[in-house]
């Protein structure tokens, strides 16, 4: 097999990783969720939200420095009902890969290395540029050998160049992080795109590569995939959301069906993405909450979330797209440099 060409590998390491999950119609992204770590000046590495099957079930999961986690989500839990499900799991890394270019066959070769290797995946989201994957640090090491199994860096010939080039960023990274917080959060841009649906289903740990040769069948066709997560949910599965540009329903389906049986797979038409691009995201808190209230003021329904590397991607239905563009751009100053 061919190996998929990248570009680069990052890595962020000694985090934690926090999920919640509420039934019913229980929306606290912005209550239970943002709100009160950007009040505790939490920072976020990684952040993804669903809110699945009609509002059957809302799932929202993030990842915050190691020592911040189990605070972080003491705090969540005490902002849930009782009959939310709050979890917390130490002493996991970020990986990111990029760029993919929105090409299917990349998240869906990740996934079948990750199966064949029975390594954890605890999450999933995606960026303009990247994918980034959370994995426990227990497994790092073997997730990074297997990347480069899957996929051809041309900058580094082997993990152990990549290791060598690697020592001592991590460092770099947590130096940045921000104590400061602007009256108006500073972006480089709002990027939106329409006519998408948006594909949900739930798979266990062992249907994974199953999943990535559907996704890999995807991509022989050529189709985009511009947003994706995975958030987890009940009984070691894991719950998928990502987009598709719209039409060609049936193809999609005879495709997921063909590789993964009768798994339930539900589209959400007429949904549109928006990008808000950096500089800050990750090394800064309440940039999400700063979001969340933006779109609520208008009345927005937000669909799903994913914020990872320097860029936050949200899905919105398309009669929302206007004024959720009108929202952030009072919310959020467009930088000149």
């Amino acid at each position: 097999m061919t190996k998929i060409k990248l570009r680069g590998l990052k890595l962020l390491e000694g985090g934690a990783h926090v999920a919640s999950s509420s039934p019913g119609d229980d929306n606290l992204l912005a209550t239970g969720v943002c709100s009160p770590l950007a009040r505790n000046k939490t920072n976020l590495t990684f952040l993804s939200h669903a809110f699945l099957d009609q509002g059957a079930n809302c799932i929202t999961a993030f990842c915050t420095e190691g020592s911040a986690g189990r605070a972080a989500a003491s705090l969540v839990e005490a902002h849930h009902a009782s009959t939310a499900i709050v979890d917390l799991h130490g002493d996991i890394s970020i990986l990111s890969v990029f760029p993919h270019e929105q090409r299917p066959q990349v998240v869906g070769v990740l996934l079948q290395v990750l199966a064949r290797k029975e390594i954890t995946l605890q999450g999933m989201a995606s960026s303009p540029s990247a994918v980034s994957t959370i994995v426990s640090t227990a497994e790092t090491e073997a997730a990074i050998d297997t990347f480069f199994e899957a996929f051809k860096f041309p900058a580094y010939r082997s993990p152990s160049d990549w290791y060598a080039a690697y020592e001592g960023k991590e460092h770099l990274l947590k130096k940045i992080i921000a104590s400061y917080q602007e009256k108006v959060i500073r972006i480089y841009d709002i990027v939106q795109q329409s006519d998408l649906d948006l594909w949900s289903l739930t798979v266990a740990q062992s249907d994974l590569g199953d999943l990535g040769a559907a996704l890999i069948t995807l991509g022989q066709s050529e189709i985009r995939m511009v947003f994706v997560i995975a958030l987890p949910s009940l009984e070691n599965r894991l719950s998928f959301s990502f987009c598709l540009p719209e039409g060609g329903e049936a193809q999609i389906r005879e495709v997921f069906s063909s590789h993964l049986g009768n798994t339930a797979l539900t589209c959400h038409s007429q949904v549109a993405a928006l990008y808000i691009h950096g500089p800050h995201f990750g090394d800064r808190y309440g940039i999400s909450h700063a979001l969340v209230k933006a779109l609520e003021s208008k009345g927005v329904s937000l669909l799903a979330l994913g914020c990872t590397v320097s860029s936050l991607s949200v899905i919105v239905g398309e009669q929302d797209l206007d004024p959720a563009v009108q929202a952030l751009e009072a919310s959020f100053q467009r930088s000149s440099t």
